[in-house]
């Protein structure tokens, strides 16, 4: 047995791998240019989400710290739920662009976020780059 070695078995295999190396280079190719393409009026905007964001409540207040003293916090917490951040970054800029918070992760809502995210500009040139 090795324990210590592992291998992923739900992960999407290309089907042509030519198709996908080039599809790789597409995308890295947007990347490289984002600059360029900014500047000529075209975004590129990458779009991501982090789920499972903790809204977190200490239940003791920490004592401040005072002279031969560390500041002392206490682990304990209530929970309030979880949150899901849906955001756009624009490469050229590193600006975040029409951030939505949510307390549900589904397609209706990733679906919902892209179309308010059209709606700031609807006649803007540009690449959306859902990451993974």
């Amino acid at each position: 047995m090795k324990p210590h070695r592992t291998k992923y078995w739900l992960n999407h295999k290309a089907e042509d791998e030519a198709t996908f190396r080039q599809e790789v280079r597409d995308v890295c190719k947007l990347y490289h240019q984002a600059q360029e393409l900014h500047e000529s009026g075209v975004h590129v905007i990458s779009v991501d989400e982090k789920t499972g964001i903790q809204a977190l409540e200490r239940i003791h207040p920490d004592h401040p710290m005072s002279k031969g003293k560390l500041e002392l916090h206490e682990f304990e917490y209530k929970r309030h739920g979880t949150q899901t951040l849906i955001a756009n970054f624009e490469v050229a800029t590193g600006k975040i662009l029409c951030p939505t918070l949510g307390d549900t992760r589904t397609e209706n809502d990733f679906v919902a976020h892209i179309q308010a995210t059209v709606a700031t500009d609807p006649r803007q040139n540009g690449y959306l780059l859902p990451t993974n």
